[in-house]
């Protein structure tokens, strides 16, 4: 399961067809103004392929991201600040996405979609606010885990610094989560970083 999912969609080199949009033009049309979308707008000139394999397990990380919150939303379980927070973080994961899967494609490489993945999570995930928050919180945990591992290893310049970006947004959705939930915001002056393997092996629980 997640090791052909990481082995052959996350860093093959087959072609699957093109990425499908992850998030519905209405919903994103709403909160598109408040997303603030600005990816770098240099041209993404030559993937190696090691950065390659790199930015495919991104991707596997933003469509868990995007699927997550999606049913965290969905739910119908948080509301007010914790709900527009979670719209706001659904579109985010799915701009996220969409850059990422451009990288994959500027290669003649089709990026990994939903329709790829199957989702899934811990039995009554779903079921309170608080089963939602804390498994976001988990999750976030991971996602950035994966990209501080990722950040170091990028040799294209222009990918690197979106990553960075994407970085940074990560650890805001991190930290609105643990504020939410009455724990600081940060703590470590250096988060650890997870290697490529530990975030593969971290999908395994919720994709195959």
């Amino acid at each position: 399961m997640i090791d052909q999912l990481t082995r052959r969609h996350l860093f093959g080199t087959g072609a699957r067809g093109g990425a499908a949009l992850v998030l519905g033009g209405a919903a994103a049309g709403v909160l598109a103004a408040n997303a603030d979308a600005n990816p770098p707008a240099a041209s993404i000139g030559a993937v190696a392929a090691s950065d390659l394999a790199n930015v495919r397990l991104l991707v596997g990380v933003e469509l868990l991201m995007v699927d997550f919150y999606t049913e965290a939303v969905a739910s119908k379980h948080l509301s007010g600040g914790a709900l527009a927070d979670a719209r706001l973080a659904l579109v985010n994961e799915g701009e996220h996405y969409k850059y990422l899967a451009a990288v994959v494609g500027s290669t003649n490489v089709a990026a990994l979609t939903a329709a790829d993945v199957n989702f899934t999570y811990p039995s009554g995930a779903f079921f309170t606010a608080a089963s939602v928050t804390q498994l976001a919180i988990t999750l976030e945990e991971l996602a950035l885990g994966a990209y501080l591992g990722v950040a170091g290893k990028i040799a294209n310049p222009v990918v690197a610094g979106a990553v960075g970006q994407i970085t940074v947004n990560e650890a805001q959705h991190l930290a609105a989560l643990l504020v939410r939930t009455g724990l600081p915001a940060y703590h470590q002056a250096f988060p650890d970083p997870l290697t490529i393997e530990e975030a593969s092996d971290a999908l395994a629980a919720y994709t195959s």
